[in-house]
């Protein structure tokens, strides 16, 4: 799965995404910062079964700690978006390209209002406004993809556009029932097809948004509930500056980060403990920074993905090297066990011969969906 990080130029995109994948990447209080996609690892979050059969768990891509599994997920962060992109402008059609890779997106919105349309300070903007932005491109810049599709007498429509669309990551499935519930004959009205595309879009690449700077200005209640009383989107409140000086300082030693909790685990001077007092009382106030929550909101209460645990000895619950619940993978919401076996590996996919439940020591049936937190074994 891969996480895309979107959002107005210099509203803090690229804070956002090193707060959750600590990549070393270029972060300035300029617009267009970023014009290469930076690329990194992040984890979503769930709790761990270890506790439930009294065994420690014995992590191999997924790291526990406190009893809380960290499942990781590709993120890329892109370029920052300005009006008519679908045009060209700014850095245009390479933003819009970069960002279908994603199969969900995390739009990051400067909520305090002191980030203005083209990435410059101000004060008292409407952060709505970007939210109604990036959605207008994103549906703007898909329609005029469609628009380009060839057709011939006898064409197939879904076919046709499901291939000019195959770049951006959009599936046929999606794409004829979306041209079937718009009973779409042609593809020569803009209006159809924007409704068209932002069905899609809605389908396809679900956006959550991550209302940044939620410590910096008194507007950002106000400017945080416009947000979720006009768009469509999940709107999570944070402070990405605020997650990443947490992170930053538990890399370097000085505390240790979990949850809400900082300890300090070393001498800090005045300067860093001045820091931390201010860290402190952002946890206090907010009860948390709000990033690792909208990461996890996304995936789990947007996407409905699921994180499934693989084993090969149903019995010990470990691989066959004794690790217990070695390995956990996200995958989506209607994923069998087959597309299990797929994401762990195609070698194991195309040995595949069914897969047990390991509670219940059941088979799965091949069609049926995996369930959240559910612990299989693959048969090959």
């Amino acid at each position: 799965m891969k996480i895309g990080v979107i959002g107005r130029t210099n509203v803090g995109k690229s804070t956002f995404f090193k707060a959750l994948t600590l990549e070393n990447i270029k972060i300035e209080d300029r617009p267009f910062t970023t014009i290469e996609p930076n690329r990194g690892i992040a984890y979503v979050t769930v709790k761990c079964p270890e506790s439930e059969f009294g065994k420690k768990c014995s992590p191999h891509n997924a790291p526990c700690k406190h009893g809380t599994r960290f499942v990781p997920l590709e993120m890329i962060d892109v370029a920052g978006l300005v009006e008519n992109a679908h045009e060209g402008r700014g850095l245009g059609n390479k933003f819009l390209s970069d960002a279908m890779e994603a199969d969900g997106l995390i739009e990051v919105v400067d909520a305090s209002g002191t980030t203005d349309s083209e990435g410059m300070h101000t004060s008292n903007y409407e952060p709505l406004n970007d939210v109604k932005m990036v959605k207008n491109e994103l549906v703007l810049w898909i329609s005029s993809l469609i628009k380009e599709t060839k057709l011939r007498s006898g064409d197939d429509i879904s076919i046709q556009v499901s291939k000019k669309l195959s770049g951006v990551k959009i599936g046929y499935d999606c794409i004829k029932e979306k041209i079937s519930e718009f009973d779409i004959k042609t593809l020569d009205n803009d209006d159809t097809l924007e409704k068209l595309s932002n069905s899609i879009i809605a389908s396809e690449k679900p956006i959550l948004i991550a209302a940044n700077k939620m410590d910096l200005d008194k507007n950002f209640g106000a400017n945080l509930e416009n947000i979720k009383k006009n768009s469509d989107y999940e709107c999570i409140p944070c402070s990405a500056e605020a997650e990443l000086a947490l992170k930053e300082a538990e890399k370097n030693g000085f505390i240790d980060y979990f949850g809400n909790s900082v300890e300090i685990k070393g001498e800090l001077n005045e300067y860093q403990k001045g820091a931390m007092d201010v860290l402190k009382h952002i946890l206090n106030r907010f009860g948390t920074t709000g990033v690792q929550e909208a990461l996890n909101s996304l995936v789990f209460d947007v996407m409905k993905a699921k994180v499934v645990f693989t084993v090969e000895d149903e019995n010990k619950m470990s691989d066959k090297r004794g690790n217990v619940l070695p390995d956990a993978y996200i995958v989506p919401k209607d994923a069998n066990p087959k597309d299990v076996a797929s994401i762990v590996h195609t070698e194991i996919a195309k040995r595949y011969k069914g897969a047990i439940d390991c509670r219940t020591g059941l088979k799965i049936k091949n069609d049926e969906p995996v369930k959240n937190g559910q612990i299989i074994k693959i048969l090959v």
